[in-house]
Order: C-alpha cells, then structure tokens, then sequence
C-alpha cells in the first residue's frame, strides 16, 4: 500500500529519516508529508514507533480533477471496499489548495455521495446502517489533483497518552521529539531543560534514550479495521516492549520556578514510564549550577502577554551567559519571541523556523564542540 505520513511545517527531513531507520520505502516527501511504500504490519508499525509524524494515512487512490462530475466518477471506480466495512460510519473531510474545487463543503459532499455508491454497487444494498467502526477520511486537493487519504492513527499521534497535565502554552510531544533528534543529544551527553513546564521535552528526551516507542500508551483508529489483525498488533507491540533499553543513562535535568508545574511534570513522566531518568528540581535558571561536561540545553522558554518586554530581554540576556560561560555546551533554544541572538549576544549555528500548532517559532541552534571521549 501507498501511505503517506504528514508533520509540522520544518521537520520533514527528521520525519524522513525516522522512516528510512524504521525500514521504510521512501516514495516522494513535499510540504508536512512524507510517501512511503508498506504492507499492513508497516502501518502499525509506524503508528508505534513514528516519534514526529503527526498521523499515518493510506492513500487510496490519486487523480487530476476539475469538475465535481470527474471527481463523483473516479471515486465511485476506487475498489474502497477493500478498506471500509459495509456497516462502517464514513467520516470524510476535506482540504483544497491552488485547485478548481475550492468549496470543501461540496468537496465533502460529493466525496461521501460517491463513496455511498460505490458500496452500495460493490454489496448489492441501497441503505447503509453505519453502525460498525469509524473510518476518517480526508480528500486532499493539491494543484487539481485529488488524492483520498484513510486514517489509520485516530488521534494524532503527537497525543502519547502520558501528558495529563499540561501548561497555558503546550509544547507538541512531537516537536519537542524532532528538538531532541535534531540536537548532539544521547544517552551518555548530560541534558538540560531549564524551563521544562509539563515536561515533554525531558520525556521525549528520555523515551528516545531509552528506546520506547512512542505509542505504546494510546489506541489507534486501524485497531478497529477489519483487514488489521489483533494478533499482528500484539505481535507488533510486544516486539516493542522488548526493544526498551532498561540501562541508565546520563542524568536529564528539569527545572522550573513553579512548584505546581513540576508536580505536573513528574506526574507526566511517571506515567511514560521514565521518571526515574529524569531529575525534577525547583530553580530559577540563573541561580542553578550546571556543572556537567559538554551537556545539551533544550528548552522552550516562557513566552506570551504575562510576560513583559524588559522581563523578556532579562530572560535571554541570561541564557547569553550561560551560553558564553559553558563553551563546551549545545545550546537548542525553541521560541516565536524575535531578536533572540542580538538579546543572546551571539549568532546561532543555525536557525529554523519551526509550527507548534499555529505558533511560528524558530529554533535557534547553538552547536557546541564534541564531547571528548
């Protein structure tokens, strides 16, 4: 089968190299989507272990169209019951850019009434109960091509399941995923979140380390879909049980000025499994002694109306001297506040402009020198 798994606007090329790790035939990759080729043990596969991809669809089928007319006749000849079950409720959203059909609603419309008569040719019946499984469909327009994607993960896959407490401005588990792939971090380099909040950088940091995949705590839509065996699931899933490296590895340090936040942040790690890797602490960032060698910064510093301009600039003229005191660190800082290296007194290695939801964010990389053997 065609899949195709989709992310964040600027974290493509982590989501790509996930995939080519994993095993996975690279198709083609353009904006916030990658094209793999796999059969059904991929698909869960990639539900499981994809730390950065925000759902995993199979593609059931690609054609240029214009008209509503050609759009009704090439989805009633796509063999869809192969896929959805006679008794499903078929869920079908749209999306269109730069095409003749703009209109999503008639999109929607016209996807569902087409998808209708094709079952109901295929088995022979003219009402359809729609009481079995849920099946989310998304007809994607792109530049007059239409492909009809089916939804195999449900709830996006950045929703892990351990994040039940969370801030005022959560940090996607799957960008704070792609910061740590991004960065010199491994499980022997010290890392450091200063400003951690719920937790979900040193979390993600931690179940990297440690090799646990990432959906092990949550449900999948394709549980529930007919052509998925159970036995091929569990199979799936004790396979990544075993795949846990349970050794120790070097400390991961989170912090935070607010007691509450880190009640909520241990409460997050303890239920992913990592809280013994991960030591919480209390502490205001420029009173804290950071005295590992060749450690890694990643953090996502506070930002928003509760803080003003002069609390702001005190913030990462901060960060500056630590960033100029520990030379032997890397230093990966993710916020949308601009004017960040002028405030930091020092040009990033590299910067890349980042989407934690709609928030436009830049990564501003400081890559430091090796740590030495």
């Amino acid at each position: 089968m065609e899949c195709v798994a989709t992310t964040a606007f600027g974290i493509e090329a982590v989501l790509k190299r996930e995939l080519i790790k994993l095993g996975f035939d690279i198709k083609r990759s353009s904006n916030g989507r990658i094209y793999f080729e796999t059969d059904v043990s991929g698909i869960i596969g990639a539900n499981l272990h994809l730390r950065t991809a925000e759902r995993v669809y199979v593609v059931l089928g690609s054609q240029k169209v214009k008209s509503f007319d050609e759009l009704f006749d090439w989805m009633v000849e796509l063999p869809l019951e192969r896929y959805l079950h006679q008794k499903g409720r078929f869920i079908v959203n749209a999306k269109s850019s730069k095409s003749t059909l703009f209109s999503l609603r008639d999109i929607q419309s016209i996807g569902k009434k087409a998808l209708i008569k094709r079952l109901q040719k295929h088995y022979g019946v003219e009402r359809f109960p729609e009481t079995a499984e849920s099946y989310g469909l998304l007809l994607n327009l792109q530049n007059d091509v239409a492909e009809l994607w089916l939804d195999t993960s449900g709830a996006a896959l950045h929703k892990r399941g351990y994040r039940k407490q969370t801030g005022s401005a959560p940090l996607k588990e799957t960008l704070a995923a792609a910061m740590v792939l991004l960065s010199h971090y491994g499980k022997d380099r010290t890392l450091y979140d200063p400003f951690c909040g719920s937790g979900t950088i040193p979390i993600e940091a931690a179940m990297i380390a440690k090799n646990i995949a990432p959906g092990l705590n949550r449900n999948f839509a394709f549980q529930r879909f007919f052509w998925v065996s159970k036995d091929d699931y569990n199979t799936a899933r004790r396979n990544a049980l075993k795949q846990i490296k349970h050794e120790s590895i070097a400390p991961i340090v989170a912090s935070d000025v607010d007691p509450g936040v880190i009640r909520s942040a241990k409460e997050n790690a303890e239920h992913a499994g990592v809280d013994e890797a991960i030591n919480f602490e209390i502490a205001d960032f420029s009173h804290q002694n950071f005295s590992a060698a060749s450690p890694v910064f990643i953090t996502n510093p506070p930002y928003g109306e509760r803080m003003g301009e002069e609390e702001v600039a005190r913030l990462y003229k901060g960060l500056g001297k630590l960033l100029r005191k520990h030379k032997d660190a890397s230093f990966y800082i993710l916020t949308p506040v601009s004017g960040v290296e002028q405030l930091m007194g020092k040009k990033p290695s590299r910067t890349r402009v980042l989407f934690n939801g709609p928030i436009k964010t830049r990564l501003y990389q400081y890559i430091g020198p090796p740590p030495k053997k």
